[in-house]
């Protein structure tokens, strides 16, 4: 994980690996719009744009509340330690881009907000489905993150939910995922319950908490 976010952030891991508030200079166009945190276990990276790399070093307390009191998104990062547990579902099949008729139907169902959280499409690096009755019931696939990770995204028919198609779809494409040594992330939002237990159903571990908010005025 570390080495992940080092990669983006363009500075040594080792310089995340340290307790208390430890300010991050974030070069990203990312930081340029948006204050952000990520608390750990560890502790508490600030991603300070340059611009605010010194006010962040002289108050890193109030650079951090000043984030936790303005949120405006709060995203729960996990990532996978060992290949999930288990047979794999025989219902799962890989998807391609003649599936997107599916996937339309399916993205209508569920709604616009759980379909932008999902981030998933039949044209990803793999995906994988459920089809019953001519219906995507559920779809779960990998964007390349970095040339080490993978993100994995999912969505369920939300009338279908509870019968363990995400936790089949999501193992599956973890599953083959692991095999090329990437590290795999699973993202939510904290609200968003169902998602995190899907992902520890599907044995994620959560590492961190990414809160986002609008640079103050």
């Amino acid at each position: 994980m570390l080495a992940l976010w080092g990669s983006q952030l363009g500075v040594e891991p080792a310089a995340l690996d340290r307790d208390g508030l430890v300010v991050v200079s974030d070069h990203r166009d990312f930081a340029a719009q948006r204050r952000a945190t990520i608390r750990t276990a560890r502790g508490t990276l600030l991603l300070a744009a340059p611009a605010e790399e010194a006010i962040a070093v002289a108050e890193p307390a109030a650079y951090s509340s000043d984030v936790e009191a303005r949120p405006r998104g709060i995203g729960l990062l996990h990532y996978l330690g060992d290949p999930p547990a288990g047979d794999r579902d025989p219902r799962v099949r890989s998807l391609a881009p003649a599936d997107r008729p599916l996937l339309d139907a399916l993205q209508k169902t569920a709604g616009a907000a759980e379909t932008e959280e999902a981030e998933v499409d039949v044209e990803d690096p793999l995906a994988v489905g459920i089809v019953e009755r001519g219906r995507l019931l559920a779809i779960a696939s990998l964007l390349d993150e970095s040339p080490d990770a993978v993100d994995v995204g999912v969505l369920v028919d939300p009338a279908e939910r509870r019968r363990g198609l995400g936790v089949a779809v999501v193992c599956e494409v973890a599953d083959r995922a692991a095999r090329s040594q990437r590290l795999i992330q699973y993202r939510c939002n904290r609200e968003n319950e169902a998602s995190a237990r899907l992902a520890r159903a599907c044995g994620f571990t959560l590492w961190g908490v990414l809160t986002i908010a609008s640079q103050p005025e």
